[in-house]
């Protein structure tokens, strides 16, 4: 993705000088602990803590624990927080009160968007988890302004979108596009549809692909040329998703033609 690098990388005996970044680097530690040494002291970020070193902040690294550490790690432009998390009302500021954040939520969130980003998948799933990252890491730990939130729920523009994703379900749809048809920002249009339906935009796009790959898999059709049919990348690509809506397999619903409806309390009418 435009405006933001990727680091996935374990150490051992490894240390980093003295060094900065014109980005903000946020991390996840998977594994191990890493030490810093910032603004005057040390600091220590354990397994399941996540790392945030503001732009041109003079920073060390090395290994804190025995076996060192491995980690996921974001490099965010400014132009992309900017763009993102536009709705700030009190101008923006891309820093954070780091270097060591504790919060298990912003973890996870932050853990799924590196491998959304590192694998292929849709654009709308790669837009629509950076948002709510973000917002998410700001709201709660940003330091220099408030990112604002409107609680208000546009519910004509949720429907515009329903309607859009039904007519579109074979493209791979960019948030950016869905924001366009409602007046509202990415994140309160995020917010405002899953409120209405209980999921994402990326979520309902994802069952509309997966309840038509069912279709064809009724009529005698192969997994691989369903996957391709509906949009998906490839093969595994409708495995995972398929499962996870319906609790089995393509190859094995293919094979014994047999399927519950959805597990998950989808809305979609």
């Amino acid at each position: 993705m435009q405006g933001v690098e990727l680091l996935s990388a374990a150490f051992n005996h490894f240390s980093f000088s003295k060094h900065w970044h014109d980005q903000l680097a946020v991390g996840v530690i998977l594994q191990g602990a890493e030490g810093l040494d910032y603004r005057g002291g040390k600091a220590v970020i354990p397994r399941g803590q996540i790392v945030a070193i503001n732009p041109a902040e003079p920073h060390t690294g090395f290994a804190a624990s025995e076996g060192g550490w491995r980690y996921r790690m974001f490099y965010f432009e400014e132009a992309i927080l900017r763009e993102t998390l536009r709705e700030n009302r009190n101008g923006f500021a891309p820093f954070l009160r780091g270097p060591v954040i504790d919060d298990p939520a912003t973890f996870s969130l932050l853990l799924e968007l590196h491998q959304a980003l590192e694998a292929e998948s849709f654009s709308l799933a790669q837009d629509s988890l950076l948002t709510a990252a973000l917002h998410q890491l700001f709201q709660r730990h940003g330091d220099g302004g408030e990112v604002e939130t409107k609680g208000a729920q546009d519910l004509q523009g949720c429907l515009r979108i329903r309607d859009y994703l039904h007519d579109n379900w074979r493209r791979n749809v960019a948030l950016e596009e869905l924001a366009g048809l409602t007046g509202m920002s990415r994140f309160q249009l995020i917010r405002a549809f899953k409120q209405r339906f209980a999921l994402t935009p990326h979520q309902f796009l994802i069952l509309l692909k997966t309840r038509e790959a069912k279709r064809l898999l009724e009529s005698g059709m192969e997994p691989l040329t369903a996957a391709l049919e509906c949009g998906f990348f490839d093969q595994s690509h409708l495995h995972r998703n398929f499962k996870r809506v319906y609790g089995v397999t393509p190859g094995r619903f293919a094979k014994r033609n047999f399927i519950q409806e959805p597990q998950s309390p989808f809305v979609i009418d």
